[in-house]
């Protein structure tokens, strides 16, 4: 069964201020505990209150939160955590997530903790070391520069989560690495916050207990289900990478910066060209599924290269086929810089594209052609270090990178309030399309995978409809704290029902309707957060490209775009399910139904 942890009901959150070099342990509201469970909820909900709107992401005052849940450590398919800040990319709200071995030691770390909120900033490169509840602040100049597989190798016998150059060099898109550069905090930008910081790595040490019984027997239901359920299957069988066939299929695979829904090189880069170059199936702590790959690639170029646990879809996605780089050895070194130099896949496949298409536009004096995987690894060092004009530019994300240069490479740049979709084109799927556009984190497709239901299921993807409007906002919400709160992996596929159950077991009462209104609290919460920031419904859109440019390709999307009107109308039902004015603002009467007037109140 493995090391399983039974705790009793966690009630507090270690504060950490790095400039006065205090570690204090301190109550969380009681309020929350229930209010919102963990992950994300918690951590929101101490973003909101601790900082007010207009606050500069890199600057000290900004919180980074780092946060768990009841499940985490506990559950199988569970040694998951969150980070929750304001991202520097977006200037919003940022919570991200990853899992490894990591998170379930730093929740034995701290058993009866649910985070560590850090603050402040280290006068020099500092590590934070928690050892079995001890806590404390360690300088660590000899780090610096480290890659976050170096960082890693120097605390033998500890979990360590790291940023790399990116991270030190305040790159926007920077994340924080666990596990040897093999699970990431990936999106936003909390890399470039803990690097504000000085704050190099968390370094950690936890020891399990034996769980009591009511926790052993679900412990093995669980496990049952994840080895044998028709719902965890294809994760067992083919993990991420089995989503390059699916969305090439269906003209939704992003090729040459979203110009293409169809890659005409994706046998090289699909699950059977990962399955050939697998060394061994990895897993995160404590989780039968074992979705990830360890590849050694045997031809090329890269014959020789070896990987941690990747790619995955969107690395494949994204530096793949958005690049037109057919060789998935060429993909997997550019995956692996992206990982050992802490930089979040997604965007670096984004700005490479910009870059690239630009260059072909003559719109950038560099040359960098599409399919060319030497200058793409070349220029994320350039990046990773603020090397260079080109470097120094893409640094800050396409939003910012394109805005730089005017009309024109604007139309390049896909984004959504300053994130970067991952690898579904939304003009086959128009469900995506109102997920990117109604994400708390800007385009995600882990809030709501609506795709699933319309391109890869049995509703219309290219007309509005309200049975779009209908799955986003409920994957919307019960995503929000199954998984984000309690803290559990997607693919775990936990529901309200189950997660029920082990709250029951590990002292919370909540029942399966009580986690359904939890989770629309949480959603809400963090919309108040935004709007805070001055995100409203003019931020609720898609990329020029997305509602104007046809499709390219061959794929049953070709030819399509999402125009705004259909957008509009999406929106329009979008705001009124969830009981918000027409300008997309939670209204008095929501905030009342959910408590939340009450949950933030601030004392006078």
């Amino acid at each position: 069964m493995g090391d399983v942890v039974r705790t009793e009901l966690a009630t507090k959150i270690l504060r950490v201020d790095l400039s006065r070099r205090t570690c204090v342990s301190e109550e969380i509201p009681a309020a929350w505990i229930s209010a919102f469970v963990g992950g994300k909820g918690l951590g929101s909900a101490y973003l909101f209150m601790e900082t007010e709107g207009g606050a500069e992401a890199l600057a000290p005052g900004n919180p980074l939160v780092f946060t768990w849940g009841p499940l985490t450590g506990t559950a199988p398919g569970c040694s998951r955590y969150c980070v929750v800040t304001k991202s520097p990319l977006t200037g919003g709200l940022l919570h991200s997530y990853a899992g490894g071995t990591f998170p379930s030691q730093i929740r034995w770390s701290l058993p009866d903790h649910l985070g560590v909120l850090v603050q402040g900033r280290g006068e020099a490169p500092v590590v934070l070391i928690i050892d079995r509840g001890v806590a404390r602040v360690v300088d660590a100049p000899q780090l610096s520069g480290s890659s976050t597989v170096d960082v890693a190798d120097a605390f033998p016998g500890y979990h360590v989560a790291a940023i790399g150059p990116a991270g030190e060099n305040l790159v926007r898109f920077a994340t924080v690495s666990n596990d040897g550069g093999t699970h990431h905090l990936g999106r936003g930008g909390a890399g470039a916050v803990m690097g504000a910081k000085n704050l190099k790595a968390l370094v950690v040490r936890g020891a399990a207990s034996t769980p009591e019984r009511a926790i052993r027997d679900l412990y093995a239901q669980e496990a049952r289900r994840l080895m044998t359920s028709e719902s965890t299957k294809a994760y067992r069988d083919g993990g991420t990478p089995r989503l390059v066939d699916m969305t090439n299929a269906t003209g939704t695979l992003p090729t040459r910066n979203w110009t293409s829904g169809t890659f005409s090189q994706a046998d090289s880069i699909n699950l059977r060209a990962v399955r050939s170059s697998a060394v061994r199936r990895v897993t995160c702590h404590d989780c039968p599924m074992a979705c990830g790959f360890d590849l050694e690639i045997n031809t090329g170029p890269y014959a020789g290269l070896r990987t941690r646990k990747g790619p995955e879809y969107e690395s494949l996605g994204m530096l793949g086929a958005n690049l037109e780089i057919g060789d998935l050895g060429g993909v997997a070194k550019l995956a692996d810089t992206c990982n050992r130099v802490g930089m979040d896949t997604i965007t670096a496949g984004h700005v490479l594209g910009w870059a690239m298409e630009c260059s072909e536009r003559g719109l950038i004096r560099e040359t960098i052609q599409f399919g060319d995987v030497e200058r793409a690894l070349a220029l994320l060092e350039e990046i990773a270090y603020r090397r260079g004009a080109l470097g120094t530019l893409l640094a800050d994300g396409v939003r910012k990178a394109s805005a730089s240069l005017g009309a024109e490479a604007s139309d390049a740049a896909v984004e959504v309030k300053g994130l970067e979709p991952p690898a579904y084109d939304p003009r086959g799927s128009y469900s995506m399309g109102l997920a990117y556009a109604t994400s708390d984190r800007g385009a995600c497709h882990l809030r709501s995978w609506a795709i699933g239901g319309d391109a890869f299921g049995s509703r219309n993807p290219y007309q509005a409809e309200k049975g779009h409007v209908e799955a986003v906002v409920a994957q919307q919400n019960v995503n929000s704290v199954v998984p984000d709160s309690l803290v559990a992996c997607s693919f775990a596929r936990y529901t309200p029902e189950r997660a029920s159950r082990w709250l029951d077991a590990l002292g919370y009462s909540l029942s399966p309707d009580d986690l359904s209104q939890t989770g629309e609290r949480i959603w809400n919460l963090t919309r108040l957060f935004n709007v805070r920031e001055g995100m409203g419904r003019a931020q609720d859109g898609l990329p020029k490209r997305i509602r104007e440019s046809p499709l390219g390709g061959t794929g049953p999307s070709a030819r399509r775009v999402l125009p705004q009107e259909a957008l509009d109308q999406m929106l329009d039902w979008y705001y009124s399910l969830r009981g918000w004015t027409p300008s997309g603002v939670p209204t008095a009467d929501k905030l009342s139904e959910l408590r939340l007037d009450d949950l933030l109140r601030r004392d006078p």
